[in-house]
């Protein structure tokens, strides 16, 4: 079934506090499966003792299925949870899935499975224990069968899906276009009023402007997630120089985008993507007061993530907008790069911005001054064509 390799399968199954998780390996004895089966049971671990699953004693399932626990067993009333009911829906689940052809049956003698199995201490209800520990299995066993999720489904739902556990949804831009709103004004107390007006949709994105960032610190990243944790937030350094050390400060302070200038040296700017490449962050190049972003964006080995045509704001009522060269942009970015637009972006603009090929809209005052924030950002997503829903969806089975 798998030469001498091996599969993996995982399974969530229930609802807290009897939840199962149920990760395990299925593959030949004579290979490196065989040997972690063996090492396991011969070398047990205190509070976390493997155990063999039997359908009832003295009669031990077939294919030979080791159990671990993932959770320390403190007491008896643990392993009483651990060695009675779920340990039993394992060895029950492992039997049906042979008799159901899930294991083909003449590989039983050959192959051994380890399944390492979680029971939450709080959990109660044995008949919870047992029915969620044995769909569990079933199900992890199925998905290690059919090699499940293969590499296409994986890359198809990175972006969309939210673990339980962290509680907000890691956003990567992926369904644009999105709202920007950009907080230059260095006033804590008037920004965090502000972004509690604003509409609760995946499609804003906050930016912590460059002047914020000057009087509180990159710290203010992490406050602004405070109270959005959901929202992509933008660290706008405008990075010149040691462009991986501030890179990483913006990191550490849970920025999910960092901008960097594009008129900083070549090397600065390449090792400021390469560090948000490693902080798991998106880089962004402004190209304020850059003649020729084109021209810049060739010659870097390593493009950045999203490239933001910006007007300064001191020069926003003597200049039209320029979006013309949008398309060349992302030519030369290989068509994998977010252009974004700024500079005195109103909601009359809208629809010209898009159809330039914006994918960000960078909105400032016309939202952060407005006398109805909440009214005024409704607008721009109106104008963008966006429903106030959730862009993702949580996946709870396939």
């Amino acid at each position: 079934m798998t030469d001498n390799g091996f599969l993996v399968g995982e399974a969530l199954v229930g609802e807290e506090p009897e939840i199962a998780h149920i990760d395990l390996m299925i593959g030949s004895k004579n290979g490196a499966m065989g040997q972690a089966f063996a090492n396991s049971l011969a070398q047990p671990r205190q509070g976390h003792t493997p155990i063999l699953a039997v359908i009832r004693p003295n009669l031990p399932v077939k294919p030979a299925t080791l159990i671990v626990p993932k959770v320390t067993i403190r007491n008896l009333e643990d392993a009483e949870k651990t060695f009675g009911p779920a340990q039993s829906a394992i060895a029950k689940a492992v039997a049906d899935a042979v008799e159901e052809g899930i294991i083909p049956k003449e590989a039983v003698e050959e192959i051994a499975i380890i399944v390492s199995v979680f029971i939450h201490p709080r959990g109660k209800d044995y008949q919870r224990i047992y029915r969620y520990n044995y769909g569990a299995t079933k199900l992890a066993i199925r998905r290690a069968i059919e090699k499940f999720p293969d590499i296409d489904k994986v890359l198809e739902e990175k972006d969309k899906a939210m673990h339980a556990m962290i509680g907000f949804r890691i956003n990567n831009l992926k369904n644009p276009p999105y709202l920007e709103v950009a907080f230059d004004i260095p006033d804590w107390r008037r920004v965090e009023g502000i972004i509690r007006a604003l509409p609760r949709t995946d499609a804003i994105i906050i930016e912590a402007g460059t002047p914020l960032i000057k009087r509180y610190g990159v710290e203010v990243v992490q406050k602004i997630h405070q109270l959005r944790p959901e929202s992509v937030v933008v660290a706008d350094l405008k990075t010149l120089d040691t462009g991986n050390l501030e890179a990483r400060m913006a990191g550490d302070a849970t920025a999910d985008v960092i901008g960097f200038s594009g008129l900083a040296p070549l090397k600065t700017m390449e090792k400021f993507i390469a560090e948000c490449k490693k902080v798991g962050a998106l880089s962004l190049m402004d190209t304020l007061n850059v003649s020729d972003p084109v021209a810049v964006l060739k010659k870097l080995k390593e493009k950045p993530d999203i490239v933001e045509l910006h007007r300064a704001i001191d020069v926003e009522r003597v200049e039209e907008a320029q979006w013309g060269n949008i398309k060349e942009i992302k030519k030369a970015c290989n068509n994998k790069v977010l252009v974004a637009v700024a500079g005195g972006i109103r909601a009359d603009k809208v629809e010209d911005a898009l159809k330039s090929g914006a994918d960000i809209l960078v909105v400032g005052r016309a939202i952060t001054s407005a006398k109805d924030v909440t009214g005024a950002a409704r607008a721009f997503l109106q104008k963008m064509g966006i429903e106030e829903v959730d862009q993702f969806r949580v996946m709870t089975d396939f």
